[in-house]
């Protein structure tokens, strides 16, 4: 009887343990899941799903397959029709003796090409719209930005480079008496303006705009400058006259008019901006785009090598 009870007692025993095991198991699992699993942060995909309108972009050199990134060699060749980059700044192609100059490229020329360019930004009131309206089409654009307005709206600078636009420097503070005092103080914006867009992009470009385009600016010695450090001085030859007070119409039939001239179908440079106080851009945008689609032009950014505007 007493054998009987102590071998009772182990099966019960046995038994609880089964149970316990039973049960603990699916929680020692779940415990384990939500360990494991990531946690959703600002930006991340995640967290996109419960924020939609977050995105996240990332902004490592070579993230972007369709840019080129200039190095310490110049054995990869630009990629043709692709934003260009540099991973150094001037100084620190200086400090470690590297090469200023750009690679040599053959200028780009076809029947229809346009290049569709907007400076000022960015900034919230505009940039994002076009940038919106650009990914509707499917298409690339050139933005100069200026430096303090690269500081105040980084999260709009990292959209535009991770879309696939090309960015160019556009100075840092935008204000001539400042900026065009000598050609030191000229280039000394675009260097400042370097750093800021490489702390957000982690590259810089080297590509820039004169504000109010470099005609009764600059002088031999500012060519020099900029031609000794590598930047690429970029102008235009179709102007939206959007820096007036022109509503949607009249941008659209100022470009219009402008593309009478035959000559200037091969490189139509398109001077825009995306500032604020550029909303009529943003409306008049899709019927630019529209004017050059129907018109079969292809859309290229500014690159190594599109040609001099005139």
């Amino acid at each position: 009887m007493k054998h009987k009870s102590w071998l009772f007692q182990v099966i019960c025993s046995l038994g609880a343990v089964c149970l316990t095991i039973l049960v603990a198991s699916p929680l020692a699992l779940i415990i384990s899941a939500n360990l494991n699993f990531p946690v959703p942060v600002s930006g991340s995909p995640l967290h996109q799903e419960s924020q939609p309108d977050t995105v996240a972009y990332i902004t490592s050199p070579g993230t972007i397959t369709d840019a080129y990134y200039m190095n310490e060699s110049f054995d990869n060749p630009p990629l043709s029709g692709k934003p260009a980059y540099d991973v150094f700044t001037v100084e620190e192609r200086q400090a470690q003796g590297l090469a200023l100059e750009v690679p040599k490229v053959t200028p780009y020329h076809a029947e229809k090409v346009v290049y569709l360019t907007f400076d000022d930004g960015p900034a919230p009131e505009n940039t994002p719209a076009v940038l919106d309206i650009l990914k509707r089409y499917g298409i690339k654009a050139t933005f100069f930005v200026v430096g303090n307005q690269a500081e105040k709206n980084p999260d709009i600078l990292r959209r535009i480079y991770q879309e696939g636009h090309a960015i160019g420097n556009h100075s840092y503070n935008h204000v001539y008496r400042e900026l065009y005092q000598s050609p030191n103080t000229y280039v000394s914006q675009l260097r400042h303006t370097d750093e800021i867009i490489k702390q957000v992009i982690s590259v810089r470009p080297r590509i820039s705009r004169a504000p109010g385009g470099s005609a009764g600016s600059f002088t031999k010695e500012y060519w020099d400058n900029l031609s000794k450090l590598g930047y690429i001085e970029v102008g235009w030859n179709i102007s939206s006259g959007d820096a007036s007070n022109a509503k949607a119409k009249q941008i659209l039939g100022n470009i219009v008019a402008q593309m009478d001239s035959r000559n200037l179908w091969s490189h139509a440079i398109v001077l825009l901006h995306d500032g604020r106080g550029h909303g009529e851009t943003v409306k008049a945008l899709p019927d630019i785009i529209n004017f050059y689609q129907d018109r079969q032009f292809e859309f290229r950014v500014v690159s190594f090598e599109t040609p001099a505007p005139w």
